[in-house]
């Protein structure tokens, strides 16, 4: 997993003296709760931990109290990097952003390279990208020189990278990659309905007259699943081995049916 290196001034300024500190507080502890729960810590055993009461840990958290003293000494008990935590606080803050026309125009010609892109996107480190696709070493270290070439990552000793674009990324639609990521989601679709009675997929569709506000609505209801899975899965990355962990996918569409486009001959 790439991280971009921070000096423990850097962390300090970001966590505890910008403009929005009251957030930031507030999303650290946030993330810390959920770093004690998945590691499972309680506030009496952080308390014991620390040589403090279970009441002053419990106010601790309660005023989010940012003291980096305090952040350091938690997050050195549970084996938590204080960069990763301020990593993963920033990386929601962030617009998505589009790749150059012409690296998306590489990237569309050769599936296996996207797709690495997509794993590695979604932080899944470069021995478990080199399982899931079934490449070997050194034809993963091709793909990979291949997007550094492109300007999207920079390799580093060993086994580890770092992005050299703005994460998110957010592709094009209309664009060169337009056919591949619709063939792709469709294989998707398709896997889901043949496993639809399997306990690990979910699938649902539905076919309604409804109203432009209701549409609105439910619409609106479909961005917040969006961005709780975006949230919990960065958490789940940062807290949780990689093995304890399994790649999935969300997708889902709705919008107006036009039925002379569904049954239309391919």
């Amino acid at each position: 997993m790439s991280m971009t290196d921070l000096s423990s001034s850097s962390v300090q300024r970001d966590a505890c003296v910008s403009g929005d500190e009251h957030q930031q507080r507030e999303n650290l502890f946030t993330l810390l709760k959920q770093a004690l729960k998945a590691r499972g810590f309680t506030y009496a055993r952080l308390a014991a931990e620390m040589n403090m009461s279970e009441l002053s840990i419990k106010r601790l958290f309660k005023e989010k109290d940012c003291k980096m003293s305090r952040l350091l000494e938690v997050c050195s008990i549970i084996g938590l990097s204080i960069d990763e935590l301020i990593q993963m606080q920033q990386r929601f803050r962030h617009i998505p952003e589009y790749l150059p026309e012409s690296v998306e125009a590489a990237l569309a010609a050769d599936k296996q390279l996207f797709l690495i892109l997509i794993l590695l996107v979604s932080q899944v480190d470069i021995p478990t990208v080199g399982s899931l696709m079934e490449v070997d070493q050194a034809r993963l270290y091709l793909y990979l020189r291949e997007l550094e070439k492109l300007g999207i990552i920079e390799l580093r000793s060993g086994v580890g990278f770092r992005f050299r674009v703005s994460l998110p990324i957010q592709w094009r639609m209309g664009g060169q990659l337009a056919d591949l990521i619709k063939g792709i989601n469709k294989r998707y679709i398709a896997h889901c309905l043949d496993h639809e009675k399997d306990s690990e997929y979910a699938f649902t569709t539905a076919s309604r007259l409804m109203s432009k506000s209701s549409v609105l609505q439910i619409q609106n209801h479909l961005r917040r699943v969006r961005e709780e899975f975006d949230y919990l899965s960065s958490q789940d990355q940062m807290f949780y081995k990689v093995e304890e962990l399994q790649f999935y996918k969300l997708v889902f569409g709705m919008g107006p049916f036009p039925v002379d486009v569904i049954l239309a001959d391919e």
